[in-house]
């Protein structure tokens, strides 16, 4: 059977990167966090900060942050159940110096994943991807322009983009919930909901089936 391919990121969306992002740079200038800057990729690419800096912040965070990032609550039960169905790529714009870190911390999380790509493009890779799961505006709306179901991962620095054709989920269980509420008929029916699960997630309506067509079934080995 042929299984349709969920694309994932994972700063700020399956590892909480943000706040080692601040440490950094508090560690590196001696400066407390700027009040209105957002410790993401997107955040920092449009930051106003000394270029030496934005390299030295994203060259300590790729050299020793990366092992200590704390997974985000229900990430992993959630990946679990998406397995099921769906082929999981792991699809990250981290350096590619940073692959055998992130597959230790991957596979230190016990987190199920079929292949791992690091790439700047996210849509560029060779895989037919059904859906995808990321915080970053830029490849959010490269996923809206392939016409992809795309869930946003709520965080503040992505708030502009309009609700319209995305799913905007405030965690992995309301991320589950709208997959084991709204389409997936063959979908595990035994879902353990957190008790705020409901408060969590927000519905949006008139929105494409998640069935796919024509998705590769090639393994790509991470």
């Amino acid at each position: 059977m042929i299984r349709p391919c969920f694309a994932v990121d994972i700063d700020n969306v399956l590892g909480r990167a943000e706040p080692e992002v601040q440490r950094l740079f508090q560690e590196l200038t001696g400066r407390l966090w700027p009040v209105g800057l957002y410790g993401s990729a997107g955040g920092l690419d449009a930051s106003q900060l000394a270029p030496e800096l934005l390299e030295e912040i994203f060259c300590r965070f790729h050299q020793e942050s990366i092992p200590r990032l704390p997974l985000f609550p229900g990430a992993k039960q959630a990946l679990t159940l998406i397995h099921r169905r769906y082929r999981v790529i792991i699809v990250t714009a981290r350096r590619p110096y940073s692959r055998p870190q992130t597959l230790c911390w991957l596979e230190r999380h016990g987190l199920p994943f079929d292949a791992l790509y690091h790439t700047e493009e996210k849509t560029d890779i060779p895989e037919m991807i059904t859906a995808a799961i990321d915080d970053h505006p830029h490849h959010i709306q490269a996923y809206r322009a392939l016409d992809r179901q795309v869930f946003v991962m709520d965080q503040p620095w992505n708030r502009a983009i309009p609700h319209a054709d995305v799913v905007r989920v405030s965690g992995w269980d309301a991320l589950v919930q709208w997959l084991h509420v709204r389409h997936l008929s063959s979908w595990p029916k035994h879902i353990p909901e957190s008790p705020t699960c409901r408060q969590l997630f927000s519905v949006h309506l008139k929105l494409p089936s998640l069935t796919p067509t024509g998705v590769s079934t090639e393994f790509t080995q991470p």
